[in-house]
């Protein structure tokens, strides 16, 4: 039998482990985020989720002793590389009635089977079924909240534009809203993971083809990310700034931190496709009446809303992220540290700490992170009580083929970084990076090694109207081949 690869140790800059839930996954980060997050980045992400996380489980069911306590719950900040506890995303879902933690893993994971949760820590049948109610009272009204979220977000990115700003106001504002729009976020996140298995169910029960209905209604309304990507190509970036740069890095342009931030800027003059779709209230009407209509159409709603929901909240945290790229350095000045130092310290650090305090963190800190970053560790880790980090088992599974938006597309293979032809093509891409998005315009679809059910480039190829599969093994396409794609089945065939 193999035995576990062995990576290295948990070290001073690196989270403390939960004590019983100790596999980590940075699957869903691994999709936009780089691979490695400096520590004002960080600060920005981890806590703030950790918090948004703990807020939902507590509302849900109460205060539970797995939950608490100082180390993280949720999320590792392992060698300077961000993680979700997928054991604790894991433990989560086997508390809602009729999910599984390898619902989880479908939707966020790439499809790496699941931890074991832990049966004597998973709720009972009564306050599962209250916890369902008090989340679903909880999502409806989280369109209200992110409207009034955004226009808060409105007024700090215009008076982050103007000269003569109280920086340290200004960062403490930021932070209180960040940790409000991180909330909205893993809020509507971890509902959609009920949601979506449960609109599956209704539908298989209700429809005639529930495999061709559920490739017709994972085609969302217009959500947030055309409107972006909409004004990026006018000019008028305004709030859609963000997405010229890369996501969650704030300190994209240090030597260290840019590395593992780098993209190309790719640009296209190609003819952008539009693909005129039925929105799905529209085909529903047209296919079914009475009461199997109503029923569809209410599932269909309710998942509709919290897709959106999640997708305009990420859009909010990443605005926010970007306001820190103006914060960061104003706030080092202050602290008369340089723009080389200040991101290696947190954002509490330079927010909180007396001036003077910080120029002995940040040598200890510099050192850390090198030595952090000498160390390779895999998309999947377990991490022992004696602080050692190996690598599952487990994890070494291939994974197939997924698709995870219908239809079918044939057409010429291409790398992000390729031109791109004058004929239809298909993007064969590592993951949903900056690269790619500006191309989903003009392709006719998209095959990636990584990616989910819920991943962001699932969302974005549904909200263009094509055909995605991910976990495919884009080192068997060569570029120029032509391939044909089935984004309901996940099949990828070579012509070439």
């Amino acid at each position: 039998m193999r035995e576990p690869k062995r990576l290295g140790v948990v070290g001073p800059l690196d989270t403390d482990p939960h004590p019983v839930f100790r596999t980590y996954s940075a699957g869903n980060f691994g999709e936009v985020a780089p691979e490695r997050l400096s520590p004002f980045s960080w600060s920005l992400v981890g806590p703030p989720m950790e918090a948004a996380t703990r807020r939902m489980t507590t509302k849900m069911w109460g205060e539970r002793a797995w939950m608490s306590g100082e180390f993280f719950t949720f999320l590792g900040y392992i060698k300077c590389r961000p993680y979700h506890n997928y054991s604790a995303y894991g433990q989560i879902a086997a508390s809602v009635p009729g999910i599984e933690a390898d619902d989880v893993g479908k939707a966020y994971f790439e499809g790496v089977p699941a931890p074991e949760p832990y049966d004597a820590l998973v709720e009972n049948p009564l306050i599962k079924a209250k916890g369902v109610v008090t989340i679903a009272r909880e999502v409806s009204l989280a369109v209200v909240r992110i409207r009034n979220l955004e226009e808060c977000l409105f007024e700090l990115e215009a008076r982050a534009s103007e000269a003569g700003f109280d920086v340290r106001l200004l960062a403490s504002e930021a932070i209180s809203l960040l940790k409000s729009c991180w909330y909205e976020h893993i809020l509507s996140t971890m509902a959609l993971v009920p949601l979506t298995r449960y609109q599956e169910r209704i539908l298989k029960r209700v429809c005639d083809e529930p495999e061709d209905i559920v490739a017709l209604l994972t085609r969302p309304d217009e959500l947030v990310w055309k409107r972006l990507h909409r004004l990026t190509t006018t000019g008028d970036l305004n709030s859609a700034e963000f997405l010229n740069h890369p996501f969650y890095e704030v300190a994209y342009r240090h030597p260290l931190w840019a590395k593992y931030s780098h993209r190309f800027q790719v640009e296209s003059d190609g003819t952008e496709l539009f693909e005129s779709f039925l929105a799905p209230a529209d085909a529903i009407a047209g296919m079914y009446k009475g009461v199997r209509y109503r029923v569809i159409a209410g599932v269909t709603k309710t998942v509709a809303e919290t897709m959106a929901c999640r997708e305009h909240s990420k859009s909010m945290v990443m605005r926010v992220l970007h306001v820190f790229r103006t914060l960061g350095p104003a706030l080092a000045a202050a602290q008369s540290i340089t723009d080389e130092q200040w991101p290696f310290l947190t954002v509490e650090e330079l927010v909180n700490t007396p001036r003077g305090d910080l120029r002995e963190i940040v040598e200890d800190r510099v050192t850390l992170c090198e030595e952090a970053l000498a160390v390779v560790l895999p998309e999947n880790i377990e991490i022992l009580p004696d602080g050692e980090i190996i690598e599952p088992i487990a994890a070494a599974v291939r994974v197939q083929p997924r698709g995870v938006s219908g239809g079918s597309a044939s057409g010429i293979a291409v790398r992000p970084e390729e031109d791109v032809p004058d004929e239809e093509f298909i993007i064969v891409c590592e993951a949903a990076d900056a690269d790619v998005v500006p191309l989903l315009r003009f392709a006719s679809g998209v095959v990636s090694r990584r990616g989910s059910a819920m991943s962001h480039l699932a969302i974005l190829c549904r909200e263009y109207g094509i055909p995605c599969v991910v976990g495919a093994d884009i080192d068997s396409i060569p570029s120029g081949a032509v391939i044909a794609i089935n984004g309901g089945t996940g099949k990828v065939k070579n012509h070439e």
